[in-house]
């Protein structure tokens, strides 16, 4: 399911955003005050759809791959080479949330197993 929200993300396929994406999906993005990032979450699958859609057509460039991000599938996202995390929540065969984490000091260590301490 990340691959083909991935996939549906770089190509901007709205369609396909709408198949895969639950109605009540929510959108979530992390800038840590040091990117530009959305302030408070937004709801609602046409919303979200419409705006992945829209910000893919905005930009020169945009790559995605798949990545591990907290022990978890999840995508590495490349926007005119600026790079952010995309983690995805799956129920009943949709995404019912996406996560996006564009604060440059949490990606430091993206697809790196962590040590786990005490």
């Amino acid at each position: 399911m990340v691959e083909r929200f991935l996939i549906a993300l770089r190509t901007g396929q709205l369609q396909e955003l709408m198949e895969i994406l639950a109605p009540d999906v929510v959108f979530i993005a992390d800038g840590g005050g040091l990117a530009a990032a959305a302030r408070t979450p937004i709801h609602g699958l046409e919303r979200i759809a419409k705006i992945l859609a829209r910000a893919n057509r905005a930009v020169e460039t945009f790559e995605t791959k798949s990545v591990w991000l907290n022990g978890a599938p999840a995508g590495l996202i490349e926007i005119n080479s600026e790079p952010a995390a995309v983690s995805v929540t799956v129920e009943n065969g949709h995404v019912t949330r996406i996560y996006v984490m564009v604060n440059p000091r949490k990606l430091t260590r993206l697809n790196e197993p962590s040590e786990l301490a005490r």
